[in-house]
């Protein structure tokens, strides 16, 4: 017998009553008023509440993005030497990527049993149409290291996949698929605009289920997950993920991709992580034009602003910005004239409060761009202009420039 919880005490049944036919009064307003919809409902319409009172909008999203999404089959032959697996990829307890096999299960990364010897061993993962001549966004651990890699359109279609470029960095690759017609590339949304509680989907093929459509919302901005990639701010979400996801679309409901599908925690449920849009795009442009992926760089090591550090620095204990801990020699932020203890409280116009905020602004600009920043130096406000550059090799080897101290500066951070 289905179990009813009373939802408003003793009246609870006429409330219920009066509050669904309320709902089904507003939904006909919402149908049936067209370009004339009340301010209420635009507002809505703009910021994704509207789901709440049109639930087919979810399945119309679904079936647009469909065409665009893809399945990814790969094939690696592999020297099995015994049946423990936790030293491979993917194996990690608190993030496990999407591609398939659990390190505590005996099964390997891509599905195969643990006996020892040379064998081929499978994987699956997703993947979103490009463009109309055949090029596919994945993540790079999808298909790192295979020797087969095999794409399945909405349709059936399969199609032989080769490598176009991968970025280990950020977890990015493209592929590219010969002789597919009709392909449908999805539309791409805007992820600096993201807020948390937007309603979203998450389409892929986890545990080789393909098109599998899951709802959920933006849970979080600018996730750090140093035990899975340190170099990308995730989108945190709860729209069910799984082994298989990887590479998949995030998607708002409008139908735009906001993010990849990446990683989901081992610990909790429903929370899963996705690469925001605008910074996938930078690098798969790049591997599509076959160049080299550098990155923007700007030379600073940043931290936070708290209310204490502010109040060091002789500001008011409610800015916000984040706090310049070192300046590298030559660097664009030196040949800009930046300072230690300098504080930023805007990047291109756009307020940042954490390290975080600032990389990500930095790595979504295209090489050689300019970035406008605007800094509280000594309490006044300052603006600056700068250039970025290749970010060097090995950015340890650098010399911070430390001649230019105001107040201590506070602990260090890694640099953007």
């Amino acid at each position: 017998m289905l179990k009813i919880n009373p939802i408003c005490g003793k009246y609870s049944l006429q409330r219920a009553s009066r509050f669904f036919l309320a709902l089904s009064l507003t939904s006909m307003m919402f149908v049936y008023s067209g370009t004339q919809m009340p301010v209420s409902a635009r507002s809505l319409s703009g910021n994704g509440g509207v789901q709440a009172f049109y639930p087919e909008l979810i399945a119309d999203v679904a079936e647009t993005v469909a065409p665009s999404v893809v399945n990814i089959d790969v094939e690696k032959t592999a020297r099995i030497n015994a049946p423990n697996f936790s030293g491979l990829p993917f194996g990690d307890d608190l993030i496990r990527r999407f591609f398939g096999g659990d390190s505590n299960s005996g099964f390997t990364p891509f599905g195969g049993m643990g006996a020892p010897g040379q064998r081929t061993v499978t994987g699956n993962g997703s993947g979103v149409v490009m463009s109309k001549d055949g090029y596919i966004l994945t993540n790079n651990h999808v298909v790192a290291s295979v020797d087969k890699v095999t794409v399945t359109l909405n349709d059936g279609r399969q199609f032989p996949a080769k490598l176009v470029g991968r970025d280990s960095f950020s977890d990015v690759a493209v592929v590219k698929i010969e002789g597919a017609t009709n392909l449908t590339p999805i539309k791409l949304g805007n992820s600096d605009r993201l807020r948390p509680g937007e309603w979203v989907l998450a389409i892929g093929s986890p545990l080789g289920f393909d098109h599998t459509v899951t709802q959920g919302i933006v849970s979080a901005l600018s996730r750090k997950i140093p035990d899975l990639n340190s170099n990308v701010s995730f989108i945190q979400t709860d729209a069910a993920i799984n082994p298989g996801n990887s590479g998949g679309p995030l998607v708002n409901l409008q139908g735009e991709m906001i993010g990849i599908n990446t990683a989901v925690s081992g610990r909790g449920q429903n929370i899963g992580f996705a690469m925001p849009i605008n910074s996938v795009k930078v690098i798969a442009d790049t591997l599509i034009a076959g160049k080299p992926v550098l990155r923007p760089w700007i030379g600073l090591s940043m931290v936070g602003l708290k209310p204490d550090l502010a109040k060091h620095l002789g500001l008011a204990p409610e800015t916000q910005g984040v706090v310049v801990a070192k300046v590298m020699q030559d660097s664009p932020a030196y040949k800009a004239g930046l300072m230690q203890s300098d504080v930023l409280t805007k990047v291109d116009g756009k307020a940042v409060t954490s390290a975080e905020q600032v990389q990500l602004s930095v790595r979504q600009k295209p090489l050689n761009s300019k970035l406008s920043l605007d800094i509280l130096r000594n309490g006044h406000p300052v603006q600056v202009s700068l250039t970025t550059e290749a970010m060097p090799e090995n950015t340890d080897a650098l010399t911070p420039n430390n001649l230019k101290v105001l107040p201590p500066a506070p602990p260090e951070q890694p640099q953007p």
